[in-house]
């Protein structure tokens, strides 16, 4: 089992994550990569992504797991990267025993929004102490509320600007969503294209993990 890290950036952040995951697949094909297939009646490469990404938001930190056992983690990377859009680089591969099902076990992921925010530090940050934040939002042509308070880990604002750390899977709080609170609170402007995803974490017995950490009891 193969576990690809790779980039999502430039303008490839504007295709879809069903659409992202046709260009991983195909680009399994393009570069002769063998991929191990699903058993029944309709059979399909076994193939694994991390929680997918709002569109436009870029991410520095996405896997990508292959059923793929006749090739070295270096072989694969280089067949990968020879045939992958470049804004979906592949950064490190792993030999794994077994899909490590980032779907599953990823519990939170690490966004940072670019700009400069210092003069409204302490508010922003108080974000993540409130006991309750209810924000509505159309879904399928719905207006639907979710109070987003449990969601948010950690908010911390530097003059490089803003990283939070918010829940993914489920239940799950999309970056734009806290984004768009933040502008609205405080009369900002900050873009969807300011966004973007620096790690992926898991909390294992009460301790924070990132995803590379949490991959060491896979790795071959």
């Amino acid at each position: 089992m193969k576990v690809l890290k790779h980039i999502k950036k430039g303008n490839i952040c504007y295709v879809s994550h069903i659409d992202s995951m046709r260009v991983l697949q195909r680009t399994l094909i393009r570069a002769n990569i063998s991929v191990k297939m699903s058993e029944g009646f309709n059979p399909h490469p076994i193939t694994y992504t991390s929680h997918p990404l709002p569109l436009g938001i870029e991410s520095e930190e996405e896997y990508f797991v292959v059923a793929n056992d006749d090739m070295t983690a270096d072989e694969f990377l280089n067949a990968f990267n020879s045939n992958i859009p470049a804004g979906m680089k592949g950064i490190r591969c792993y030999d794994c025993i077994k899909n490590p099902n980032f779907a599953k076990n990823i519990n939170y992921c690490e966004y940072f929004a670019k700009g400069n925010f210092l003069h409204y530090k302490t508010e922003i940050e108080s974000l993540a102490n409130l006991k309750s934040l209810v924000i509505s939002y159309d879904f399928k042509k719905e207006v639907k509320e979710q109070d987003i308070a449990p969601l948010i880990y950690s908010i911390n604002v530097s003059d490089k600007g803003i990283t939070m750390v918010i829940a993914a899977g489920n239940p799950n709080l999309r970056p734009d969503r806290l984004i768009n609170v933040i502008n609205e609170k405080f009369s900002l402007s900050i873009n969807i294209s300011d966004i973007v995803r620096t790690k992926q974490l898991v909390i294992e017995n009460n301790k924070i993990l990132t995803a590379e950490e949490f991959l060491r009891e896979y790795i071959k």
